[in-house]
């Protein structure tokens, strides 16, 4: 299966359901333009300025009934910084060799020996209240853990991607590791044995109880064959700083090797924030961490096939903007309000390499 990603930006300042329409026919071209179907779409990552008055306006829209509840779908709050309302993240297999099942926040698409899993799981209000986020993050985890094991999987085994977004992250972000720490402890997930890609970022869901939504991302393939990305003249093992995740992962999936880097920042191998208050130099730090890491996977920034730019200042996005045009000009990117896990990092960047 050939898989190719890609990003459409509704237009700035229009209303969510003008940019909707907008990101409709945009993708409607795009689909035509490589004669597929729009079930063709495996999944998609809707970018919201203001989830909780604008999920059931995508929900209803036709471009999610007609394209993304097509394939596996999720949504996040995270600000775009280029004044749309609404961006649209979304893979698409280009030979029509998948096979889906499920609903759009839990499919599996399987395509030869590989199925993947990918569940979005976002906790009601009424499961949430009272809850700590530590207790929320141990049962979005359970969750995906429980349709794992009816697979024949394990979190250990077949996990290869998460992402955890988190509401007021300065806050709730040392409780949500606590919470994956346990998980992992439970899971036979050490630093002895490996730790699961991921991104730890600010995010927010349509409902206000919840603290911790996560996306996961697995995959059951006897080729999997995963490798852990180091680089470790220039980044030190998370758990020397206590957190649990690894720098990136490559893997084989539907016949082909993927690289995921996860969150990346201006940081060193000591586990120290470079260069305080100056987003400029802490951009040119994380791209080439990024680097180094895509070197241990044979690959270089040339590589990427896809990237989002999470900021903590929207007084930066000039900069960043202006960063991105220059270096990767054809790369399919988002750019958007989050916060960082530390709050002195000011710019952290994740991406997929082909």
């Amino acid at each position: 299966m050939r898989e190719v990603v890609d990003v459409i930006n509704a237009p700035s300042f229009v209303s969510v359901s003008e940019g909707l329409d907008d990101i409709y026919t945009s993708m409607k071209q795009w689909f035509s333009s490589r004669e597929i179907a729009f079930d063709n779409i495996i999944r998609s990552r809707v970018y919201l300025t203001d989830p909780a008055n604008q999920l059931e306006v995508v929900r209803s829209h036709a471009l999610y009934a007609d394209v993304l509840s097509r394939g596996a779908f999720s949504y996040v709050g995270q600000p775009l910084l280029n004044g749309a309302k609404v961006a649209v993240m979304f893979v698409v297999d280009l030979d029509s060799k998948a096979v889906k099942r499920g609903s759009p926040d839990k499919m599996i698409v399987a395509s030869g020996e590989t199925e993947a899993f990918y569940h979005s799981v976002r906790l009601r209000d009424e499961e949430a209240v009272g809850l700590t986020a530590r207790q929320q993050t141990e049962m979005i985890f359970a969750r995906h853990i429980e349709w794992l094991e009816a697979n024949g999987m394990t979190l250990k085994d077949n996990c290869v991607r998460t992402w955890l977004f988190v509401r007021d992250i300065d806050r709730n972000y040392a409780d949500v590791m606590r919470g994956r720490n346990a998980v992992f402890e439970k899971e036979g997930l050490t630093a002895d044995t490996h730790y699961i890609a991921s991104t730890g970022i600010g995010g927010y869901m349509a409902q206000t109880q919840p603290v911790v939504a996560i996306d996961f991302f697995s995959v059951k393939d006897k080729c999997l064959a995963p490798r852990y990305l180091n680089a470790l003249e220039y980044l030190n093992h998370t758990h020397e700083y206590g957190v649990a995740f690894e720098r990136g992962v490559k893997v084989n999936a539907f016949g082909n090797e993927k690289v995921y880097i996860s969150g990346t920042a201006s940081i060193d191998k000591f586990g120290k924030c470079l260069y305080v208050g100056d987003v400029k130099r802490q951009t040119d730090r994380l791209f080439l961490n990024i680097s180094q890491l895509l070197a241990d996977a044979g690959r270089t920034l040339n590589d990427i096939a896809y990237m989002v730019v999470y900021l903590r200042d929207v007084a930066d996005v000039k900069f960043l903007n202006d960063y991105v045009e220059k270096h990767f000009p054809t790369v399919p990117c988002v750019v958007v309000k989050a916060d960082v896990c530390r709050p002195q990092w000011l710019v952290e960047v994740e991406c997929v390499a082909k």
